[in-house]
């Protein structure tokens, strides 16, 4: 796990808080490559004292009244908001980054609570953030290149920004001062990248009192994920990592959300038995209690609305009717009549979780592709899409940006072939992308605002896409791929297993290249008068796992297929 001390500079005379860009350094994972983050040290471990040591300390400071200030510190323990830490701050080098050292007061830090990035895999490390507050009177007391040289000293040889010698150590950023909610309207307008985590903590801030003790931030447990603090990695796009019958090294499938007005997008909802409650705490919890809230408000608005209108006993007569209306309305959109369910091909670890929707959401629509839709059995409303067809700039081009009005949407049951409209206003488009390889029904979506892409399995968020050995095609998925980076050019790719890619091109391009060198290998082979999967296996993969030996002769069998269309043996 990768341990940070995250620094909230905060200017209590405007209400700003400081935040850095990363821009250089693609490795640095406390503040990843192009995005804003709070400038974070590394530490060795999380700072938090055992709960047992923290009783034992509270008891040492309820003993010692010259403990009594709330902020100080000495040379073994931290004492922030009334309890104990382990003195992991590394205050010494914190007084550096100020340019006048009277600026810097030791009492005016306060702990704000820690929070932990999602677990995805065994091979992905985790990062563990511990939130200081550091309220100073001047934006200008931060010095920029001393900062810089802290964040950059602070790196230990675990982190991974250490593991490309000096030239990853080397960390460039840009630092702005801004009110917490201006920065959460630049993310929402498209104009910065910010992790959920940030979010959560920039959003948090107006609760945050020097007589309070509470911590601002709660880490949520597997069953709750995603709930509380949304893992929202591009506007109104959020990424729930759920447990499902995934293949190793895999455990979940990310469940995708969008909200807007009263409708709901889910994307691949894979739950398996073990992801069941975690599922359900997220319809419970967090769709249905959206849901409930936007129906709230729209009634007080029309209640509000009423209560202006001159009565009279036809005007009751109307608006008891128009009530009833809207109660029956309300009870569908309860049900789920504004839900859209997107698969984005037909593997269960994809749809196993419809069924617990379906009981939530009995109104639902689940939108596929007609392969995928024949190995569903659910007793939802089923559209069947295919997608756009990725063939030049030119006519991808002019699928992003056609505009329909309100009333065209509406009247297009807020969806097309190959376009889903999320929202009463249409102003949230998905564009359904037609992208066979990993299977011949795979559909990916792209949201054009934010350039996301929502990818299924054609990418993974470590390692490399397995095809499937029956219906994927090694010549459509590079075809696919290419589309991707020529047409789409994507900023942000959301794979269905594992962590978020914010450089999706170049990922793409690793992909292709990866492909074609793991061929030339299989070709080599074949020309040798090796010609059976074993014994090109054994050559080009030497020796593996079971499980891992299954995968790459299927992969082996698509490279010759490819090979053979493209009379190559």
């Amino acid at each position: 796990m990768n341990t940070y001390s995250s620094l909230l500079f905060y200017n209590e005379n405007n209400n700003k808080v400081l935040m850095v860009k990363n821009n250089i350094n693609k490795l640095y994972k406390a503040v990843p490559h192009s995005f804003f983050g709070f400038p974070s040290l590394t530490s060795p471990e999380p700072t938090q004292l055992h709960e047992q040591q923290q009783q034992q300390q509270q008891q040492q400071l309820q003993q010692k009244d010259s403990l009594s200030n709330k902020n100080c510190c000495n040379n073994e323990k931290l004492l922030l908001n009334n309890k104990f830490y382990s003195n992991q701050l590394q205050l010494d080098k914190i007084e550096k980054v100020f340019n006048n050292k009277n600026s810097f007061k030791r009492d005016n830090i306060y702990y704000l609570g820690s929070l932990v990035t999602p677990y995805y895999l065994e091979q992905v490390k985790r990062c563990y953030f511990d939130y200081y507050l550091i309220i100073v009177k001047d934006s200008n007391c931060i010095n920029k290149n001393k900062l810089e040289t802290i964040l950059v000293d602070s790196i230990s040889p675990t982190d991974p920004a250490s593991s490309g010698g000096t030239k990853e150590k080397t960390l460039e950023i840009s630092m702005e001062w801004k009110e917490p909610m201006e920065f959460l309207r630049e993310f929402n307008s498209h104009r910065k990248f910010i992790t959920p985590e940030t979010q959560y903590l920039l959003k948090m801030l107006s609760l945050f009192s020097k007589t309070n003790n509470d911590l601002l931030t709660i880490s949520e447990d597997k069953n709750n994920l995603g709930i509380t603090i949304p893992l929202e990695f591009a506007p109104h796009i959020e990424s729930i990592p759920v447990r499902s019958n995934t293949l190793h090294p895999f455990n979940s499938t990310n469940l995708i959300i969008s909200q807007n007005d009263t409708h709901i997008l889910l994307v691949d909802p894979g739950a398996n038995k073990e992801g069941s409650i975690h599922m359900c705490n997220i319809i419970e919890k967090k769709l249905l209690k959206y849901l409930k809230k936007f129906i709230k408000n729209n009634i007080e608005i029309k209640n509000d609305e009423n209560s202006n209108n001159v009565n009279n006993e036809q005007r009751e007569e109307e608006q008891q009717q128009q009530e009833e209306e809207e109660e029956e309305e309300n009870k569908k959109i309860l049900e789920g009549k504004n839900i859209s369910i997107f698969i984005t091909h037909n593997h269960k670890d994809h749809w196993e979780g419809i069924g617990i929707l379906e009981k939530h959401f009995p109104e639902a629509t689940i939108y596929a592709h007609e392969k995928t839709l024949k190995n569903i059995e659910s007793g939802l409303k089923k559209v069947q899409v295919s997608g756009f067809q990725l063939k030049d700039k030119e006519s991808v081009d002019s699928f992003l940006n056609e505009i329909k009005t309100p009333t065209e949407i509406k009247q297009l049951d807020c969806h097309t072939n190959e376009k889903l409209y999320i929202g009463n206003g249409g102003d949230r488009i998905f564009h359904i992308v037609s992208t066979p390889g990993h299977t011949d029904d795979s559909l990916c979506l792209f949201e054009n605002n934010s350039k996301t892409l929502i990818a299924g399995d054609h990418i993974v968020g470590f390692g490399s896409s397995v095809l499937d050995f029956h219906t994927g095609d090694m010549v459509e998925y590079i075809d696919s791929t290419h589309g991707m980076i020529n047409y789409l050019c994507p900023k942000v790719a959301i794979p269905a297993h594992g962590p978020l890619n914010f450089d999706p091109i170049v990922l793409l391009n690793n992909y292709i290249k990866h492909r074609l060198l793991r061929e030339e290998e299989i070709l080599n082979a074949y020309k040798s008068g090796k010609t059976s999967l074993t014994e090109i296996l054994d050559i080009v993969y030497g020796s593996l796992e079971p499980t891992l030996s299954f995968m790459a002769l299927g992969n082996i069998k698509l490279h010759l297929q490819k090979l053979q269309k493209e009379n190559k043996i």
